[in-house]
């Protein structure tokens, strides 16, 4: 291969000649349009987008064009060179051109394959087969494309073959053609109009052009950029346009760049509007040197500066210009001035400034109160805070600048300069504007807190939960008054941030609805709609989008878990159960979603919703059958009003034959009246383990079915019952207890003389246990009580004996 193609290594120019054939290759086979074939080439369908480039591309020959290319992950930036064909390939082709003269198709055919065989990216033979196959539409304009791309810039060819292309409809390759085009000659204005026209009718007829590189302020720079300044009106036009369209985007700085491309062309066009137009963008995009170099050339302000040598901080010697004298015309506009003291300022000559700030604040506030603002804020951005002051003083007095904005500059620039009693006073004018600006409150937080006034402080955090809420200041607001221990409003305000991401509840019928396992917060909205409420943001806190504040998820839940345990140790235990319900609706709830129920599960026991706590208990013991979890289950069921969970205990038990299973359900059969049943239970456990709470259950089984007008033979099930509480009161092996009982079992039996006697036993004995935790378990009282309930209508007297002995407090 003739030519060459310049890279960083021999192996990334082999990398290089690789690439070109396989994709062209690839475009020869189908595998992939002109437009993606030229994609992969350039980058892009428009990779002249940036000025410097497009001047570039410009002055470039014709038998070039840039490439950049990623090959084995490295990016690949070069010339690709027009490819010439070798002495031998070029008389071949000379042969393969005269047979298709002579009309014998298909030997030219063959050798124009054969060239392209050892040299794919040279365009003669491409050119010479879509000459062939010009019967053939799709295979000539598919030739024809890759000789256009790989010859010399043809603007005409590529015309031409936009134009096939517009019959076709195939508008994403005309626009391609039209930028080729445009590459080919830029200063042809007339094919800028044509790729504008298209993009015109696309628009228009809503063609969906987000995944092109190609935009409307992208031609209107190409235009700019491209013409001779001769066709000063027309850059001035598009200019215009371009300057625009960026400024609405927020592209500043290329709005400046194509003011600037403008400007360097054709500056007698700027009138005084363009000009300020002009600058402001210069000084948007901080090119400062810039502006002053406009306002000596166009705007007759003679400057007379002298350059010196410096040193930097890196000992490095540098120049720096020292601006002496400024002379401006009379007539100069106000806001010009103003443009030039921001210039004067960011460059550093204060001494200049000082001079020219005098005769800026001749002018009348009323009039020129903005551009007061913008020159305040150039001398505070480089802390000339005094200077500052200057201007700030006017703008407070004068009754049309009496505004939050103004105000907040006047705080921070008092604060700045040391006067934090002034600063405070300042700071309140501002939330007296704007009551809800989340900076002044925070920068005056911090001024109170540091003079001690820690309760005003506090005060100036809170946020009026009725209009929209800024989360970073509610988070700050938290931690504040977590240092100064406000528990209680901590509770209240972090309830009040979780909402961002947590469900809150409007109602406390809502509460049941997020228990659910699925579909809680769903139901919730349909709960509310039918209430005839909005489901969103009606009645909830409007949270300031603007503010970028979020947790992370490890954050959000040890803050989760703080709140928690306030609302725990201070028994706020609606709060607590509010908040854990809430996070089990969370999208977050999958990762800690076994905590979540568990915190559930207390904050239910303690708000006594038992109903609720019963759900996620069934939850727990099903997937952990412990010693613990059977304890909560039963203390649950004891605690429920009705009697639900009769088949869920059936079907707990039924495969697993656990020891605690003829108790739980014996238990429960006995609670529900089905006595005999509860019997049956209560034997089999006692025939396995042989423990004295199986035979006091089975004694109380049985004495209940004896105390019943339906049962026969009474004094056979009274014996009986009172032989298992014998068996009970020996295998418990403790006096106290054992004796209360028996005496409570005598009571029941209505036989009284036994049951003083065995109450009389209780008393005599010492206390059941110690225990570190609870202090000392004993009977004393309730025996006692019984024994009162026994003696007070008999007889009073023993019955005050008991009752001043044991149950004085």
């Amino acid at each position: 291969m003739d030519s060459e193609i310049p890279g960083p290594s021999n192996e990334n120019s082999r990398d290089e000649i690789n690439i070109e054939n396989v994709l062209t290759n690839k475009f020869l086979n189908g595998e992939m349009s002109f437009a993606e074939y030229s994609s992969e080439w350039y980058g892009g369908e428009d990779d002249d987008e940036d000025d410097v480039e497009l001047e570039e591309v410009s002055r470039t020959s014709d038998d070039e064009a840039k490439l950049s290319l990623n090959i084995g992950g490295k990016s690949l930036t070069r010339r690709r060179k027009y490819t010439r064909l070798s002495a031998a390939l070029s008389g071949l082709m000379g042969e393969a051109n005269l047979r298709f003269v002579r009309g014998d198709f298909e030997t030219a055919e063959k050798m124009c394959h054969e060239i392209i065989k050892q040299m794919p990216t040279a365009p003669e033979p491409y050119q010479t087969l879509a000459q062939i196959y010009e019967n053939n539409e799709e295979m000539s304009l598919q030739f024809s494309l890759l000789a256009a791309h790989l010859s010399v810039s043809d603007a005409n060819e590529w015309l031409r073959i936009a134009d096939i292309l517009k019959k076709r409809k195939d508008y994403k390759q005309q626009m391609l053609c039209y930028t080729q085009a445009v590459k080919a000659e830029p200063h042809n204005l007339d094919i800028h109009m044509k790729r504008l026209d298209l993009l015109t009718y696309l628009e228009e007829m809503k063609y969906p052009l987000s995944n092109w590189n190609m935009t409307r302020v992208k031609c209107y720079h190409k235009i700019v950029t491209s013409l001779p300044p001769t066709e000063a009106e027309t850059i001035m036009k598009y200019a215009k346009l371009a300057m625009t369209l960026y400024h609405g985007t927020g592209e500043v700085e290329r709005a400046a760049d194509v003011m600037t491309a403008a400007y360097d062309k054709c500056s007698s066009q700027f009138t005084m509007e363009d000009i300020n137009n002009y600058l402001e963008l210069l000084i948007a995009s901080k090119q400062y040197q810039k502006c002053i170099d406009v306002f000596v050339s166009s705007v007759e302000i003679e400057i007379e500066a002298e350059i010196q040598t410096i040193k930097n901080s890196n000992d490095e010697i540098e120049e720096h210009t020292n601006y002496i004298n400024c002379s401006i015309p009379s007539n100069l506009p106000i806001d010009l001035k103003s443009k030039l003291l921001i210039c004067f300022i960011h460059l550093g000559a204060v001494s200049l400034v000082q001079t020219l700030l005098e005769d800026f604040l001749t002018n009348d506030v009323e009039k020129a109160g903005d551009l007061y603002m913008d020159v305040e804020e150039a001398f505070s951005s480089t802390g000339h805070h005094e200077m500052a002051m200057q201007l700030l003083e006017p703008l407070v007095k004068n009754t049309s600048f009496d505004l939050g904005a103004v105000w907040l500059k006047h705080a921070e620039c008092l604060f700045n300069l040391g006067r934090e009693s002034d600063a405070i006073e300042s700071y309140y004018r501002v939330l007296k504007h704007a009551p809800h600006h989340p900076d002044a409150r925070r920068k005056l937080f911090a001024i109170l807190e540091k003079n001690g006034k820690i309760e005003e402080a506090l005060n100036i955090l809170q946020q009026d939960y009725k209009f929209v809420i800024n989360p970073s200041l509610l988070y700050e607001q938290c931690l504040a008054l977590k240092k100064y221990n406000r528990p209680l409003k901590f509770l209240e305000v972090g309830e009040a941030l979780l909402t961002k991401s947590l469900t809150k509840f409007r109602h406390p019928e809502e509460l049941k609805i997020a228990g659910r396992t699925k579909g809680g917060v769903e139901l919730i909205h349909e709960f509310r709609t039918m209430r005839g409420e909005n489901p969103y943001h009606e009645n909830d806190l409007q949270f300031d989008d603007t503010d970028t504040f979020k947790l992370s998820q490890h954050d959000e839940w040890e803050f989760f878990k703080e709140l928690l345990s306030v609302a725990s140790s201070h028994k706020q235990h609606i709060t607590m159960q509010r908040l854990s319900f809430s996070a089990l609706l969370s999208k977050k709830a999958p990762t800690y979603r076994m905590d979540i129920e568990f915190y559930c599960f207390q904050a239910c026991l303690l708000n006594n919703d038992f109903q609720n706590a019963f759900r996620f208990i069934r939850e727990f013991v099903q997937k952990n059958q412990s010693t613990r979890t059977f304890n909560l289950l039963n203390l649950v069921i004891n605690l429920l009003d009705e009697n639900t969970h009769c088949k869920f205990l059936s079907r707990l038990f039924q495969r697993d034959h656990n020891v605690v299973r003829s108790l739980f359900l014996g238990n429960n059969f006995l609670t529900s009246g089905r006595y005999l049943v509860a019997l049956k239970y209560f034997l089999e456990y006692h025939e396995k383990f042989r423990e004295p709470i199986s035979a006091f259950l089975i004694a109380i089984s049985i004495l209940v079915m004896a105390a019943q007008r339906t049962v026969d033979k009474h004094h056979h099930l009274i014996l009986q019952g009172m032989s298992y509480m014998q068996t009970y009161k020996q295998l418990r092996r403790c006096d106290q207890e054992s004796n209360y009982n028996m005496g409570r079992a005598y009571q029941m039996l209505n036989i009284n003389n036994l049951a003083v006697e065995y109450y009389e036993r209780a008393l005599a004995c010492g206390s059941i246990t110690e225990c570190p935790q609870h202090g000392t378990i004993d009977l004393t009282k309730e025996t006692a009580y019984n024994l009162y309930i026994l003696y007070k209508d008999q007889s009073p007297e023993m019955a005050r004996k008991y009752l001043f002995k044991y149950l004085v407090i």
